[in-house]
């Protein structure tokens, strides 16, 4: 039985989702598609009170029926186009007591041939699909009470085109549902509204086979609400789509490699919101100025445009995970790890945020929460190479050099030809005192794969100095040289080590070249005098 479920759950999810894919990217085609419909039957119920046609009548119920589908179809719009994440309500079970209810309430009324029960039954289910959308997170608690009043506003109509059509009584309906309307639209949720209408217009359609009235109610009611709604949706997403395209360009310059081109991109995007009123409710907007100032090093303005977009989205993990990046740019750890730990409550399951948390927590010398985060990072899929890596410094910073080197191990299997982890491996021989393992294991393969890594030299120059090898120091310090001729510290230390050795004319040079480098080198002039008397002394001028 429970297997058979299991099944059902999993079709009817395949199901909802190619419905969700067939619809995207198809939103103005709908709602123009429900707008037509609306019109037929609005037109067919007009000639019908003229010529009393029964097949108008029974036109009008089918156009109701599918009227009443693109209720769903909007309901699918909202899910697809929802941005920010949905924090859904505690009315999810109302709205879909009162929603299907009316449906069925609405169905027994046209049985029994009850118009004023089919009218209530609509106008009932019309709250539910309010309460509905509340309950899937698809509109804010704090909208709820303007979609009540336009539920309730439009589905009074109904219920009074059969019991009192006189136009005076519609007046305080009328007045409830553009109070109810004016406010979504103001916040940008007119599909809540579209949705609201399709159902009343749809189900009032269908009562036509009890009564004209019940039609003409549900086309009042819930007409005035798609129409409204879905005409103001088609103008805003025209401009919702302009912003896209002109935050697609500005990725694609980011890409490119054009930041002053991608920078004067975000500047004209934010332009175009702040004249459709959209800027404060459109984190990407933010975040796509914040990258363009990344790609101009503009690391401080841009954590102010981060900041920003998590403002209008903090519960999206990605943004907190951007931020989080800017800050380790910046060498700000305390900051970037407080974003990747964010990133991480909000979404578990996102390894590279705890592969991120980990080497943070590293540079704070957290050890044993970072241990934690490279762990967790490793079981969630994150990049193996840098977490083992990781997790090998920070378990030699622990002190557990066995299980440090075996991390080691795991992140040159992956990346042979990656330095660092023979580095790593160097630095905990060297803690060791294992000279000749810090060397062979670590420093010398080190270089090996990248000739020109300086670190690499002088972690091998410091070894050779407690080996006592003056001519394998001197020959790091060459090597340091030839990858930076201009590294004034490396001059120094060889031009000592030339003078350790006797070589007073390779010292001379050396000074030389770091005196035109540095001349206010105190110290390198006090050695050359040194090294001048020495010369003088012996007889060499």
């Amino acid at each position: 039985m429970g297997t058979g479920d299991d099944e059902g759950t999993a079709e009817t999810g395949r199901v909802m989702q190619g419905i969700q894919d067939f619809l995207r990217g198809r939103s103005r085609d709908t709602v123009l598609f429900a707008l037509a419909l609306l019109a037929l039957a609005w037109a067919g119920l007009a000639v019908w009170r003229v010529t009393g046609l029964a097949q108008l009548q029974l036109g009008g119920v089918v156009l109701g029926a599918l009227l009443f589908t693109c209720s769903g179809l909007g309901l699918v719009l909202m899910l697809n186009l929802h941005t920010s994440r949905r924090e859904p309500g505690d009315t999810l079970t109302a709205g879909i007591i009162l929603s299907l209810g009316g449906v069925v309430a609405a169905s027994i009324g046209i049985w029994l041939a009850l118009a004023w029960a089919v009218a209530a039954a609509t106008a009932t289910g019309g709250v539910g699909v309010i309460l509905l959308l509340r309950g899937l997170g698809l509109l804010p608690q704090s909208q709820l009470s303007l979609g009540i009043s336009m539920a309730l506003g439009g589905g009074a109509i109904l219920p009074l085109a059969v019991l009192r059509p006189e136009a005076v009584w519609m007046l305080l309906p009328l007045l409830l549902l553009g109070l109810g309307m004016a406010g979504l639209h103001h916040r940008r949720y007119q599909l809540a509204g579209f949705v609201l209408g399709c159902y009343l217009a749809g189900l009032g359609c269908i009562g036509w086979l009890v009564s004209p009235e019940v039609a003409a109610g549900g086309l009042l009611g819930g007409g005035l609400t798609m129409s409204g709604s879905g005409m103001l949706f088609l103008l805003r997403r025209s401009d919702r789509e302009a912003r896209r395209v002109m935050l697609a360009e500005v990725e694609t310059a980011l890409a490119g490699g054009h930041p002053s081109a991608a920078l004067e991109g975000a500047n004209r995007v934010m332009l175009r919101a702040q004249q459709d009123g959209m800027l404060l409710e459109d984190d990407r907007l933010w975040a796509s100025k914040a990258r363009a100032l990344m790609g101009h090093r503009q690391y401080d303005r841009a954590i102010i445009y981060f900041s920003m977009a998590l403002e209008i989205a903090p519960q999206d993990e990605h943004l907190w995970f951007e931020k989080g990046t800017l800050y380790q740019r910046l060498g700000q750890w305390p900051g970037a790890a407080k974003c990747f730990a964010q990133a991480t409550e909000l979404e578990y399951t996102f390894p590279e945020a705890w592969l991120a948390l980990g080497l943070a927590r590293e540079r704070l010398a957290e050890l044993t929460q970072a241990e934690e985060a490279l762990l967790t990072g490793l079981e969630l899929g994150c990049e193996p190479a840098a977490a083992y890596l990781g997790l090998g410094r920070v378990l030699a910073g622990m002190g557990k050099v066995r299980d440090a080197l075996k991390a080691l191990e795991q992140a040159i299997a992956l990346e042979p030809e990656n330095p660092d982890p023979y580095m790593a491996r160097g630095d905990i021989y060297l803690s060791l005192k294992d000279f000749e393992r810090a060397c062979e294991k670590g420093y010398s393969r080190a270089v090996q794969h990248q000739p020109d890594l300086k670190e690499g030299w002088w972690k091998l120059a410091e070894v050779y100095r407690l080996q006592q090898a003056p001519e394998l120091v001197l020959m790091a310090l060459t090597r340091i040289l030839e990858a930076d001729p201009d590294d004034v510290r490396a001059l120094w230390e060889r031009a000592d080590q030339h003078y350790q050795t006797k070589q007073l004319a390779d010292a001379m040079a050396d000074l030389h070249k770091l005196l035109a480098l540095d001349p206010g080198h105190q110290k390198a002039r006090q050695f050359k005098a040194l090294i001048l008397e020495k010369l003088d002394g012996e007889g060499w001028s």
